[in-house]
Parts: C-alpha cells; sequence; structure tokens
C-alpha cells in the first residue's frame, strides 16, 4: 500500500522498524492519550479541527479504493507541530480492503469481525457490503469519544454490542452536549443504510467542519504541515508494534492534561493573525 498523504501513515514505511537504532519521536502518541491529556474530553472546538484532519485522511483513502476498515483511536496518531498544535495521521492498514479486493464471500470470510466492535458499523456485522461507509461509521463513534471521553456502547459487552447492531438496528447515543451542527454531522455518520450514509468528501463540507474558522496553523493554504522525516515515521512505526500501552502514552507523570481551551485559543490567536477575526463570528 502506497499512500501519499500528509494525514496518513504510509504502511510501506513499516518494514524498516526493526533498526534497534531507531527511538521513539518525542511526545508521539495515540489519539486515546490526547483525550487523556485533554483531562478525559475534547472541546467541540478543537474536535472540529481534529475530526476534518482525520476525514481528510479518509477522503485520500477511499478516493485511492481502499478502505480501511478498523478506524479507532489507537489506529489513529498524534504529533505535536511548529504551531502549538497537533496533527493527526491515520495508521495501521493491516485489515484494510484494497482496490483489487471485491466483495466476495472469501473477503467476508477473512475479514469480518476482525474490526473492533466497539467502533463496527450495522454492515460489519451483517455481513453486508463492505464500503467507504464502514469507516464512516467507524469516524462518527471516534467523534462521540472525543466530546465524552468514552466510545459508544462502553457499558456492554462484546456480545450485547453485536445484537444491538445486527438484530436491533440501534445506532451510537449522539451526545446532548453537542452543538446542532454536532449532532446532525454524527446523524450523517450513521445513515442506514449504509448507501445513504455521507462520504468523507461530503462531510468535508459540513457546517460541522466548515463553519469554523479555528484552523490548524498548518491546514491554512500557506503553509505546509510539519515534515516527518522517515526515521521518525520508522520509529513511530516500531512503537506501534511494540509493547506500548494506548491511554498510557509517552509522558511522564508529571505532565499535566491540556486545560480545555488552551488550543482553541492557540488558534483564536492564528486566526486573528490571519485577519480572521472581527468578522462576528463566534469561537464555538
Amino acid at each position: 500500500m502506497l499512500l501519499d498523504h500528509p494525514f496518513i501513515v504510509d504502511e510501506e514505511l513499516t518494514s524498516p522498524f526493526e533498526q534497534e537504532e531507531l527511538s521513539p519521536p518525542p511526545m508521539m502518541m495515540f489519539l486515546a492519550d490526547l483525550i487523556n491529556k485533554y483531562g478525559g474530553k475534547i472541546p467541540e472546538c478543537d474536535v472540529r479541527r481534529y475530526t476534518r484532519m482525520i476525514l481528510k485522511g479518509l477522503s485520500s483513502t477511499h478516493n485511492n479504493g481502499y478502505i480501511h476498515c478498523d478506524l479507532k483511536p489507537s489506529n489513529i496518531l498524534v504529533f505535536p507541530s511548529d504551531q502549538q498544535d497537533f496533527q493527526l495521521k491515520i495508521a495501521d492498514f493491516g485489515l484494510a480492503k484494497e482496490p483489487d479486493e471485491d466483495n466476495s464471500r472469501k473477503f467476508f470470510y477473512q475479514y469480518t469481525f476482525r474490526g473492533t466492535p466497539l467502533y463496527m458499523s450495522l454492515e460489519s456485522v451483517t455481513l453486508a457490503e463492505i464500503s467507504p461507509a464502514l469507516d464512516i461509521w467507524s469516524l462518527g463513534c471516534i467523534v462521540i469519544e472525543m466530546i465524552t471521553g468514552k466510545p459508544p456502547w462502553h457499558e456492554l459487552d462484546i456480545e450485547d454490542i453485536l445484537v444491538r447492531l445486527a438484530f436491533e438496528g440501534s445506532s451510537p447515543e449522539i451526545p446532548e452536549s453537542m452543538s446542532k451542527k454536532g449532532k446532525d454531522f454524527l446523524r450523517m455518520c450513521f445513515m442506514r443504510p449504509h448507501c445513504e450514509r455521507w462520504t468523507a468528501d461530503m462531510l468535508l463540507d459540513h457546517p460541522f467542519i466548515v463553519d469554523e474558522e479555528l484552523n490548524s496553523p498548518f491546514e491554512q493554504e500557506e503553509l505546509s504541515p510539519p515534515s516527518l522525516s522517515d526515521d521518525v515515521v520508522k520509529s513511530m512505526c516500531k512503537l506501534i508494534l511494540s509493547d506500548y500501552s494506548p491511554g498510557q502514552g509517552l509522558f511522564s507523570s508529571a505532565d499535566r492534561p491540556l486545560s480545555l481551551g488552551s488550543t482553541c485559543r492557540a488558534a483564536e490567536l492564528w486566526s486573528y493573525r490571519n485577519g480572521l477575526q472581527g468578522n462576528g463570528k463566534e469561537f464555538a
């Protein structure tokens, strides 16, 4: 697999991870760790920005004919940027459906139920068509976890989750604390049947994503994402395949959780620098 995109970790770069001299990149973590750094919940203004990064990675993935099939916080890596923000990258395409694979029974037997139940869609449980809509459902679950600090169905065991999805046709509960735009965004992620679910490209145009001025600095047109050397990416891949425990992260116990408004404030300052202040829009 070879996908060249700033919000994707290319699996072609994972082979040299055996090099013993490589050391982990400083402050690299998983999305689950970032949620913990915020104190358990991420403010919606930041969730919108991080969701846009994931969507851009998914858009490239799907437009190149791939389906991730196991999107979850522990498969999304977080890197610090030079602009006091974070860059999210989709990783671990080990279960991905590739362009040359069809929806044959062989594929179903090989991949169905290999996802993570907390983030699995209805069709991935019922052997329906494996389509990009599967990843969109998982994205919706990730958004809920960023907002609430807990994944959908966290109070259920695996069997109960599968029953909810396959036989009851249930969807994850949308947090009441979200804005109207956020709730509508999640409804588009959980549409049934899956053919009516919005695509990554469609969601990138949703008001929840576009109607905000809190752009990550490196998403501004005149700026480029911070480059990651091959050694850094290889080191990161080595960590993925090590005994690293998501949730514990690479931070010392002395590190404090992020202030809930910290990156919101940073983005607001960047908006001011780029002439976006004074337009009457609220940063919410």
